[in-house]
């Protein structure tokens, strides 16, 4: 029997059919539309950030020179070990080796190959050793890369000047921070691809962008007469059980600091080991009441200022000064009448503020501000203390008695060495600095520092007479331990009791200090020496004068060998 079909109800079907289809891919569509044009640009962005890779290219720091272009400072290329996370298998027992060959905690390196990630540091800057262990394990799922690290030739030597780089070479004291902008160079960078595992792909490299290479300092600093300054003090600072020590060599008629060295001092290879006391540069930014060396500063403003010549004589009162009844001053020994030149000589207190009670508060205030107290040099270096010069409307009753003879007043190392400066030099202050060139890879000059006078302070003859005092402090005062065989020398001594906490002063803690130059007729260092807190002995003329004398001895020899005398 046939049995007929209905056509009608299978084209029903079908059509049925047909649109339960469409309707299924209506959905579809509009997930292709949405992702093919409405979120095209975001997709590809995603997609490129996903599978293409930017390196960055560390810049190589530039270099640090002494004078004669010996490195003080460089960078060396050193193994930094990482793993990729996301690829390690065995964790555990990856761990374990590791934490042993690094000499790390197990905890800690299990929880960074535990991380999701394709990129984790584990040890950076490691010795060749372990990089070679590293090597041995064949794992090319921890790898080695080559960083660079901030590496000090002299160690301990030039630390509190150069300072210190952090683990990524950035500067973080001393000229190191002081020049970061030059010392760093730019990074570049490299655009390429990358794998599922967040690797590199060397052969699909885009483009690079080389770095730029920081630029090199070659300071005014002679490196062995810093080893020759930081010698003579370091065996002081240990003799003498002192607290701190520093001592600045200049060229009085540059302004070029030959040298500057800061006790207790540190290794800037392994400055995390070291403490903020003893990465202090204390030429720069420490200051301290200077004591009698201070009296060259009233001697020179009064004799400039036509108030006495150096033979008119004072009358130092048989040692005891009584000014009111709460002050009274005192010397050592008790002088009767002493020419200006004999109060110098013999460090008489009396005699040197009379000499500035003659010369008037306002014009002693002038010199001060003159020589340069109470402001920064101005050197290169950071964290510069100005010291304390107090306005002359805040001066006391008393204080034309204390500020001529070194207190109620603070002053630098190297503010000290900038002040004896002017009397060597003919009577002008000199501005100091510590680096003279600047020059990149290719040797090309980037910048030079020139030698500046900041202004006139005394008259040339002036200075010189004051030369001629000072040369007589050391054949007949206070300074003849600061005598050298054949050499004409000029300086001043200074012992200045300390402030104490509580207000007043010490009589058990000190400063013992020596300024000077030599040779007289042709000045070619300056020096000052500073010792903080000596004991037994605590005087300048014996702590800090044997220091100047035995550096000027050795740093004239070494410059009549290493430099061609003017002889014109």
């Amino acid at each position: 029997m046939l049995i007929r079909l209905n056509p009608d109800r299978y084209q029903i079907r079908y059509y049925l059919s047909i649109a339960v289809i469409a309707c299924l891919f209506v959905p579809i569509f509009f997930r292709l539309y949405d992702l093919q044009i409405v979120r095209s640009i975001e997709l590809t962005q995603l997609a490129k950030k996903q599978h293409d890779l930017m390196i960055d290219i560390k810049p190589t720091r530039g270099h640090i020179y002494d004078r004669t272009m010996k490195i003080l400072a460089t960078s060396l290329k050193v193994p930094s070990i990482y793993a990729i996370p996301r690829a390690i298998a065995g964790k555990t027992v990856t761990a374990h080796r590791l934490s042993s060959i690094l000499d790390l905690p197990y905890g800690f390196v299990l929880e960074r190959l535990n991380r999701d990630k394709a990129f984790v540091w584990l040890k950076r800057r490691v010795d060749q050793s372990v990089a070679d262990k590293i090597k041995a394990l064949n794992d090319q799922n921890i790898g080695i890369i080559f960083e660079t690290k901030r590496f000090y030739p002299q160690g301990t030597a030039f630390s509190n000047l150069l300072g210190f780089c952090d683990i990524d070479e950035k500067g973080i004291d001393g000229l190191e921070l002081r020049y970061e902008q030059y010392l760093s160079g730019q990074k570049g960078y490299k655009v390429t691809k990358r794998d599922a595992m967040g690797r590199e792909i060397v052969a699909l490299e885009e483009k690079v962008i080389p770095p730029v290479n920081g630029q090199n300092l070659v300071l005014t600093i002679d490196h062995y007469i810093q080893y020759i300054a930081e010698r003579e003090l370091r065996k002081a600072f240990t003799q003498y059980h002192a607290k701190g020590a520093s001592c600045v060599v200049m060229n009085p008629m540059t302004g070029e600091v030959l040298a500057m060295v800061s006790l207790p001092d540190f290794d800037s290879n392994d400055a995390g080991a070291s403490t903020a006391d003893t990465r202090r540069n204390r030429a720069v930014v420490d200051f301290y009441e200077p004591g009698s060396v201070f009296k060259v500063v009233t001697a020179s403003a009064a004799l400039n200022e036509g108030v006495f010549q150096e033979n008119d004589r004072v009358f130092c009162e048989n040692g005891e000064y009584h000014i009111t009844r709460r002050r009274v001053l005192h010397d050592v020994h008790s002088y009767g009448w002493l020419t200006v030149r004999q109060v110098i000589e013999k460090s008489s207190n009396i005699g040197a503020v009379k000499i500035a009670q003659k010369l008037g508060a306002e014009e002693l205030y002038t010199y001060i501000k003159k020589f340069g107290f109470g402001e920064i040099t101005g050197i290169d270096f950071p964290g510069e203390a100005e010291g304390v010069v107090r306005p002359l409307d805040q001066w006391s009753g008393y204080s034309i008695t204390s500020i001529p003879m070194g207190q109620e007043i603070t002053v630098t190392s190297l503010q000290m060495a900038q002040a004896m400066s002017v009397i060597a030099n003919g009577g002008y202050l000199v501005h100091p600095f510590l680096v003279s060139r600047i020059f990149d890879t290719h040797g090309v000059m980037i910048k030079e520092y020139k030698p500046t006078i900041v202004r006139e302070v005394l008259q040339h003859d002036v200075a010189e007479r004051m030369g001629s005092i000072l040369e007589g402090v050391v054949d007949e005062g206070t300074g003849r331990n600061a005598q050298i065989k054949g050499v004409r020398v000029a300086g001043k001594t200074g012992t200045a009791q300390k402030i104490l906490p509580t207000g007043g002063y010490s009589h058990s803690n000190f400063i013992g200090s020596f300024v000077g130059f030599a040779p007289v007729d042709n000045p070619r260092v300056v020096v000052n020496v500073m010792v903080d807190d000596p004991h037994p002995v605590y005087y300048g003329g014996s702590v800090a004068a044997p220091v100047f004398r035995e550096i000027v001895r050795e740093v004239l020899f070494y410059l009549d060998h290493a430099e061609p005398r003017d002889t014109a």
